[in-house]
């Protein structure tokens, strides 16, 4: 992969979503704990290997195959075009079924006890990370909610952010600063912006708006939510955050593909014009 990219004169900088069996067992108690350790510190050796220098990872139960969890996957914005969409009242809490095929240590899983997990992953695998030189980039939980079907939710604050990049010291430990999520969160996101980004947390952006904070949010266009993103630019660049930003979670749009490439390729000319806006500044 590395190889690839070289050859089309760009740079891997990062691996991220990892497969939840990768690391269900290590956040959320279970047998294979240990063994998904020691495949993470191979992950690990490997990428510093080739020079891949950021591995991104959620604390986000992904067993249904998504890690962001959204009521709607297509309500309607902006030219007729769809987005996802979270409305708590609307969130099914039937979750018995689901939760029977769950092991009994995630049943019962506390907040401490998932802490507890962390620190412990974090403790075994960020001296390699820092032998290796590769950086472990944290996503915050999507949506930002305290719990979700019954687990805990660690990574939902502002707060909760900082005591998990406070666990283990390390300046190999930080942030995928997803904007998106965390402007979904009741806080100000121009005030973490300012704070993760000063502070060298930030190693790369998902650069998305939404309409509003929980419990009521929709995914909008990139220049159509709450958040001026310009101003959100200039933090930033005051910050002295020089890594990359990312399209993410666009509107699909009448006729796109499955990947929505042309949505896309709007949310990345958008963030380029910005980008050079603000160099030529």
């Amino acid at each position: 992969m590395r190889e690839r990219v070289d050859a089309a004169d760009m740079r891997l900088h990062a691996i991220e979503n990892l497969p939840f069996h990768w690391y269900g067992d290590i956040f959320f108690g279970g047998p294979q704990q240990d063994l998904q350790i020691e495949h993470w510190k191979i992950t690990l050796r490997s990428m510093g290997r080739v020079g891949v220098p950021v591995l991104g990872y959620c604390l986000m139960d992904g067993s249904s195959g998504r890690y962001s969890t959204r009521t709607d996957l297509a309500a309607t914005v902006r030219g007729g075009a769809s987005a996802t969409q979270y409305v708590e009242a609307r969130l099914d809490r039937a979750t018995d079924e689901a939760r029977d095929t769950w092991p009994e240590t995630r049943k019962s899983l506390s907040e401490d006890e998932m802490l507890e997990n962390v620190e412990s992953f974090l403790k075994a695998v960020l001296p390699v990370a820092e032998e290796e030189g590769v950086k472990l980039a944290l996503h915050p939980d999507d949506p930002p909610v305290s719990s979700l079907y019954g687990l805990p939710r660690l990574a939902s604050s502002h707060a909760g952010l900082r005591r998990l990049l406070e666990l283990v010291p390390s300046d190999h430990h930080g942030l995928d600063f997803c904007q998106g999520t965390i402007s979904e969160m009741d806080e100000d996101i121009y005030e973490a912006i300012s704070y993760f980004g000063a502070r060298g947390k930030i190693f790369y952006v998902h650069f998305r708006n939404v309409s509003a904070v929980v419990p009521d949010f929709v995914e909008t266009f990139i220049e159509d939510g709450y958040v001026d993103m310009a101003k959100a630019m200039l933090l930033y660049a005051e910050a002295g955050v020089d890594v990359p930003f990312i399209d993410d979670h666009v509107p699909h749009l009448s006729e796109d593909d499955a990947y929505q490439h042309r949505s896309r390729a709007f949310a990345m000319g958008y963030i380029k014009a910005l980008l050079d806006a603000f160099r030529a500044s």
